[in-house]
C-alpha cells in the first residue's frame, strides 16, 4: 500500500474541529473546521467541506488521537501515516479490511479510492469515486 498525503496548505482544526459527516444521495460530505494556527490563509472559525463522491461505504470512529499515539490502535500507523493528515491510499486492502462500514450506494468496484482522515477525535476512512476540498465561505 503507498499513502498519499493529499492535504499539503490546509487541515483541521487540532483540537476542536466538531466534524459533521451527511449522506446526500451518493455522496457523503464531511464539514469540519480549518487548522487557522498552522496555515495563516485561514482564520480561527473558518470550516471546510470535504466531499466524496460516489461513495461505496465510509466510517468515523476508533482510533482517536490517543488510540493512534498510546494504544497503537490504527490498522496503517506502521506504514509511516501522521496523525491528523488525509491520505488516499493506493493498492488498498480496503476490500478485505475496511470494519464497519456505513454503506451508503452500490457503486461498480472499479475506479474507487480509499480515503483516509486521521481528526482529533476519530479515523475517518471513505470508499468512492473521487473528492473535492472547499472552504465554507
Amino acid at each position: 500500500m503507498i499513502f498519499e498525503q493529499i492535504n499539503k496548505d490546509w487541515n483541521a482544526e487540532p483540537n476542536a474541529p466538531e466534524v459533521e459527516i451527511s449522506v446526500v444521495g451518493n455522496d457523503v460530505i464531511v464539514e469540519f473546521f480549518l487548522n487557522a494556527f498552522l496555515f495563516e490563509t485561514y482564520n480561527e472559525g473558518d470550516k471546510a467541506i470535504l466531499t466524496f463522491r460516489d461513495c461505496l461505504q465510509y466510517l468515523y470512529g476508533s482510533p482517536n488521537e490517543e488510540g493512534f499515539y498510546i494504544h497503537n490502535q490504527s490498522r496503517y500507523k506502521q506504514f509511516g501515516v501522521k496523525w491528523g493528515e488525509f491520505y488516499v491510499i493506493h493498492d488498498s486492502d480496503w476490500k478485505s479490511n475496511f470494519p464497519n462500514p456505513i454503506e451508503v450506494s452500490s457503486q461498480p468496484l472499479d475506479e474507487l479510492k480509499h480515503f483516509l482522515f486521521y481528526f482529533r477525535d476519530g479515523t475517518f476512512e471513505c470508499i468512492a469515486k473521487s473528492y473535492e476540498f472547499k472552504k465554507c465561505e
